[in-house]
């Protein structure tokens, strides 16, 4: 009998280019030889039979607690349980009264988890390997800071979200008059334990702060799932280089153990190479390395190597980051 598998997805089913990961997520289980049920952490009478971005059929089945073990209602029980949710609103406690093996591990999620913690890492490593490789550290680090106790709408640690941002672009405008870049610089401040997009804005100056206005306030207060902003990551923007059908994209790059396995991109035509591309007008493609020719706009598929070690490299120093993260979670 194949081992069976549990998928713990995000208990939401508007999203259906998110649906259309399950459904892929699942398929790949299955051609890998497993036997796999999305099983939804809520409350469920009976299964949801839901369609994905591409009608696709997806049915998730409500999961069920029977002497310790997450089973459902015709008595299927996993061997396994993949978790598929970032835990935005909080780690449900019942998971840790299952007896099956949960991968990955929960202490990741956005309950716990800060991109400052990340980023810190990341950028430790990326200083490390520049060094080794004799680049300059300042070309794939990622500058960045985190406030703690701000409250947007209330104006609570703004002064220090407002001196922060200030000396950030001052350092970033330094460095860009010394390399001869033509660009005004700008900051991302970002929930700095959230996703989907939400949480975030972009400024060129430290005086927007003094002259927000309601509604960006209001954005800026509350993340996913409702949760309350009360931290967040001032991150230097940098600009994207890749053009997707007409359109601002950047690539989202897969990792299997430490081999890139390609990935996909994101691309909006509305938004521009400073923006905060996770927003309305987004869509999506598959991505191969060697389409990376078209999005950077060249021709010469001799360049295509290069392309594949530096995005392949940013995204095995984060993969490394992630796993000291994992570490520092595990420890004492």
């Amino acid at each position: 009998m194949p081992e069976k598998i549990g998928i713990l997805p995000e208990n939401h089913t508007e999203n259906r280019f998110y649906l259309e990961n399950l459904f892929f997520l699942a398929s790949i289980l299955d051609r890998a030889g497993f036997e796999t049920r999305i099983l939804r952490l809520e409350d469920l009478p009976a299964p949801l039979h839901l369609s994905t971005a591409s009608e696709k059929p997806l049915i998730e089945h409500p999961l069920r607690i029977k002497n310790g073990f997450a089973t459902t209602d015709e008595g299927w029980t996993p061997d396994w349980l993949v978790l598929n949710a970032d835990f935005s609103g909080g780690y449900p406690a019942l998971l840790d009264s299952l007896s099956q093996p949960k991968l990955p591990s929960h202490k990741l999620g956005w309950h716990s988890r800060k991109k400052s913690t990340h980023f810190s890492y990341y950028n430790e490593l990326a200083s490390e390997f520049a060094t080794l490789a004799g680049l300059d550290p300042w070309s794939i680090r990622v500058e960045s800071e985190s406030v703690a106790g701000v409250n947007f709408s209330d104006g609570t640690g703004m002064d220090r979200v407002t001196e922060v941002s200030k000396r950030m672009l001052d350092s970033i405008e330094g460095e860009y008059r010394a390399r001869g870049i033509d660009r005004k610089p700008a900051l991302f401040i970002k929930n700095d334990s959230g996703t989907y997009g939400i949480g975030v804005m972009v400024i060129h100056s430290a005086d927007e702060l003094a002259t927000l206005n309601r509604r960006t306030r209001n954005k800026m207060s509350v993340g996913k799932n409702k949760s309350v902003i009360d931290r967040v990551i001032l991150q230097e923007g940098i600009a994207t280089a890749m053009v997707t059908d007409g359109s601002t994209s950047e690539p989202v790059i897969y990792m299997m153990g430490e081999s890139l396995i390609g990935g996909f991109i994101r691309a909006n035509r509305e938004r521009d190479e400073m923006d905060n591309l996770n927003s309305p007008g987004m869509f999506f493609k598959k991505l191969c390395f060697k389409d990376l020719s078209d999005c950077l706009e060249t021709r010469n598929f001799e360049e295509i190597p290069a392309f594949e070690a530096a995005y392949g490299v940013i995204a095995k120093l984060s993969a490394l980051a992630a796993a000291m993260e994992i570490r520092q979670a595990y420890e004492p």
